[in-house]
C-alpha cells in the first residue's frame, strides 16, 4: 500500500498543476452563440476504494478543471458542490450504477444534461502499478439516453488515466476531430509551414541566456550541443535526485499573443537520460485587481492564467525525439490573450535537453461568441446573469 501511495501522490502533485480556481454551472438554459441552450455537465468523483477515494477525487477535480479551462459547457461552481451532495446522500456513482439512476441523479438532483462518472481500482498481484478504469460520459437530456463515451480498460501506469482516457472522453464530448485529420488538411499544413513562430525557440540569440526566455533558473544552462556537426545552442536541464523527487526543473518562455478559439500547434526536439518530461502551454487574460497602498487603494491590471495545455512527451532515452501537439485556448468566462511555454523535467534524476521550440497558429479563431453565463452554485440552481438581471 505504501508503494501505491507514493505513486499516486506523485501523480496528484503533477495533476495539481492543472487545478486552480473558478467555474461555471447552470439550470435554466443559457443561450450559446448559435441560439441553442448551453449544456450543463456534471462531473462526479470517481470511486476508488483502494485509497479511500483519494485518487477518485483527483480525477474529479482534474475533469472539472479541464471543462472549466476549455469552456463550451456550464459546470458546477466547484467539485465541492458535487461532493457536498454525495456526502449528504451517501452516493458515489460507480461502474455498477444503472443508467436510469444516473439519469435521476444528473437531471433531478443537479439539473444537469450530461454526467461524467466512473471508477478506478489498483489490480493486486503485480510488481508494477496496474489499474482498472471504468469511465462513462452520458447525455441524459435525450430519450433514450445517449452514451457519448464508455470505456473499461486495464492500464499499465496511473498516468494513462488522465492523459489517455480522460482526454479521449473529453475529445468525444467536445466532438473534436483526431489530430491526424487536422494535419491532413492542406490549409492547416500550409499555415504550419508559413506562419511565424510565436516563440524564440532556436536558442541561438542571447547574452547571459537565450533571447525570448526567462533568466536561467537553478538547474538550467544554455550550452553548445556536444557532437553536433554544426554549432548549435540548446537548453539543458540538470536534475539532481533531491530536485527530481520534489519540484523538478522548469523554464518559461516570454509571453506571446494568442486568440481565443484559434488552434495552435506546439513542436519541439528533446532528449533525456531518464527524467520524465512535460510541456505546459499556459494562456492568460488581463484582469483588474484592487491593490492596497499607504495612500489608499488603486486598481492595477494583472495577467491571470485561464487555460493550460498539458503535453506529455514520450520517446527513447539518449536520442533526439520530436513532439507535436495541437491546442485551442478557450474559457467560458475569460478571454485567453497571451501564452507562455513552460518546459518541465522531473523524476528520476538526470539530464534533459531541448531545442527547436515552435508555436504556430494553424486554424484561425472563429467569430466571437455571445456574452458568457455562469451558475454560482448547485444549491441556488440560478445563473449569475439571472441574479444580476432577474427578468
Amino acid at each position: 500500500m505504501r508503494a501505491v501511495y507514493v505513486v499516486l501522490n506523485s501523480s496528484v502533485c503533477l495533476l495539481g498543476l492543472l487545478l486552480s480556481q473558478q467555474c461555471q454551472a447552470g439550470d435554466k438554459p443559457a443561450r450559446a452563440s448559435h441560439g441553442q441552450p448551453q449544456r450543463v455537465v456534471i462531473p462526479f468523483d470517481f470511486e476508488s476504494k483502494f485509497d479511500n477515494g483519494q485518487y477518485g477525487q483527483t480525477i474529479g477535480d482534474m475533469i472539472w478543471k479541464k471543462l472549466e479551462r476549455q469552456g463550451g459547457f456550464v459546470i458546477p461552481e466547484s467539485m465541492q458542490d458535487v461532493r457536498d451532495w454525495s456526502q449528504r446522500t451517501k452516493t458515489v456513482p460507480n461502474a455498477n450504477t444503472p443508467l436510469e439512476k444516473m439519469k435521476k441523479i444528473v437531471r433531478d438532483e443537479h439539473a444537469g444534461d450530461i454526467g461524467i462518472w466512473g471508477k478506478v481500482e489498483r489490480v493486486s498481484g503485480h510488481e508494477i502499478d496496474i489499474y482498472d478504469l471504468w469511465i462513462y460520459v452520458a447525455d441524459f437530456s435525450s430519450d433514450p439516453v445517449k452514451m457519448i463515451y464508455e470505456k473499461k480498460v486495464r492500464t499499465e501506469t496511473v498516468s494513462e488515466i488522465p492523459h489517455t482516457y480522460v482526454k479521449e472522453a473529453l475529445d468525444r464530448l467536445y466532438r473534436r476531430l483526431p489530430q491526424a485529420s487536422a494535419r491532413a488538411d492542406p490549409a492547416v499544413q500550409t499555415r504550419w509551414d508559413k506562419n511565424p513562430n510565436l516563440v524564440a525557440g532556436d536558442f541561438e540569440k542571447g547574452k547571459k541566456g537565450p533571447q525570448g526566455w526567462d533568466p536561467l533558473p537553478q538547474g538550467v544552462s544554455w550550452v553548445i550541443e556536444e557532437g553536433a556537426k554544426v554549432r548549435n545552442r540548446i537548453i539543458r536541464f540538470t536534475i539532481p535526485q533531491e530536485v527530481a523527487e520534489t519540484t523538478g526543473v522548469l523554464f518559461y518562455s516570454d509571453y506571446f499573443p494568442v486568440e481565443e478559439g484559434a488552434t495552435y500547434r506546439f513542436a519541439c526536439r528533446w532528449r533525456t537520460t531518464g527524467p520524465a518530461v512535460k510541456v505546459f502551454i499556459k494562456c492568460y487574460d488581463e484582469l483588474q485587481a484592487q491593490e492596497r497602498t499607504k495612500s489608499g487603494g488603486n486598481v492595477r491590471t494583472q495577467r491571470r492564467e485561464v487555460y493550460r495545455s498539458q503535453q506529455n512527451l514520450s520517446g527513447k532515452m539518449g536520442t533526439w525525439n520530436v513532439h507535436k501537439e495541437d491546442f485551442t485556448p478557450t474559457h467560458t468566462q475569460f478571454t485567453p490573450r497571451w501564452g507562455r511555454v513552460l518546459l518541465y523535467g522531473y523524476y528520476p534524476a538526470g539530464k534533459v535537453e531541448w531545442d527547436d521550440i515552435v508555436v504556430k497558429q494553424i486554424v484561425p479563431a472563429p467569430p466571437k461568441k455571445d456574452v458568457r453565463d455562469q451558475r454560482p452554485s448547485l444549491e441556488t440552481k440560478a445563473r449569475t446573469q439571472e441574479i444580476k438581471d432577474p427578468r
